[in-house]
């Protein structure tokens, strides 16, 4: 009698669905299309802009996160799958963490270890872990200045050592 008054619960089985990786679409808008749209913003700063600038302000890793902002809709609209009308969503997405970025980054050689090295280690991070979920514009763009910011400071550095 009580074990007709049991009910059998069924187990879940979570195990049997691996995780998948990052598809190469997913890889190419989130990590790759920023990282060469801040590598060309910051290679064409330093060599177009940066000669002419009386006090080298604002250099080429805040070129980068400026064009980012001013180029934030088609950005918004090239590199996720959200609504058109969420671009603004996105551009706060892009200051919350380009602002801090362009502070640090006029600090001059003190802005390496923020802006360069850790950076690098956070991009690196997010890159690895975040691409398993669906994210709003806000984080995307946060992911994205983050690839910016680094693709800048390389493209930069590139430039300069290798033209100027």
């Amino acid at each position: 009698m009580e074990a007709a008054a049991v009910e059998q619960t069924p187990i879940l089985d979570l195990a049997s669905d691996p995780p998948r990786t990052a598809t190469w679409r997913e890889t190419f808008e989130n990590v790759i299309a920023p990282t060469m749209f801040g590598f060309l913003a910051g290679a064409g700063w330093q060599v177009y802009l940066s000669p002419h600038l009386t006090y080298g302000l604002p250099n080429p890793p805040q070129g980068g996160l400026l064009l980012m902002m001013l180029f934030s809709p088609l950005l918004h609209r090239w590199l996720t799958h959200h609504p058109q009308n969420r671009w603004k969503e996105y551009l706060g997405g892009i200051a919350a963490l380009a602002l801090p970025l362009l502070l640090i980054w006029s600090t001059g050689q003190g802005g390496f270890v923020c802006g360069g090295y850790l950076a690098v280690v956070v991009w690196i991070w997010v890159s690895t872990s975040w691409w398993r979920f669906n994210l709003p514009p806000f984080r995307l763009a946060f992911w994205h200045t983050l690839g910016v910011n680094i693709g800048a400071l390389g493209g930069s550095l590139l430039s300069y050592n290798l033209i100027l």
